[in-house]
């Protein structure tokens, strides 16, 4: 987003710069760059690198859970998950998996028994990083808590 392309289309030249120039002089002492996707994830790391005030999360957005399919290895994209959050805690960086949960508004992007198996599976990431979850639910709000009681001791 902090490049300006949205959607695959670039609508203003990259303005991270000056979004972090406008925070801390409005007095933000740190901030939590969320990835969406195990490309963001890694983005944002880069991003944390940059600034001791900056951090980071790891995971996937529930629209975006298909990346986990369309990798042709779910198992291996979950691990590659799991180093770059191992990265990212050992420097300081990451803390926190997700944005992870359910989003029933857009199923267009990525079906509902998708995003519950790879909510499910973020849960084990958050579980083996002894980290908290950045959680995103809209629309979804049984299925949601029903995860969220099963997994409620990890």
């Amino acid at each position: 987003m902090f490049k300006g392309i949205y959607n695959g289309k670039q609508y203003h030249m990259g303005d991270i710069q000056a979004v972090l120039k406008r925070a801390w002089s409005a007095g933000v002492e740190r901030i939590i760059v969320t990835g969406g996707s195990l490309e963001e994830s890694k983005e944002a790391l880069a991003i944390a690198e940059t600034d001791a005030r900056l951090f980071c999360t790891v995971g996937v957005h529930p629209t975006r859970c298909k990346e986990f399919e369309d990798s042709g290895d779910p198992e291996k994209h979950l691990q590659d998950l799991l180093t770059l959050a191992k990265e990212g805690k050992e420097k300081g960086k990451v803390v926190a998996i997700g944005e992870c949960g359910l989003d029933y508004d857009r199923l267009h992007f990525c079906p509902s028994d998708i995003q519950k198996k790879y909510f499910e599976k973020q849960f084990e990431l958050a579980y083996t990083m002894k980290l908290p979850m950045f959680l995103h639910m809209r629309a979804a709000s049984q299925d949601f808590c029903d995860i969220l009681q099963r997994n409620k001791d990890r």
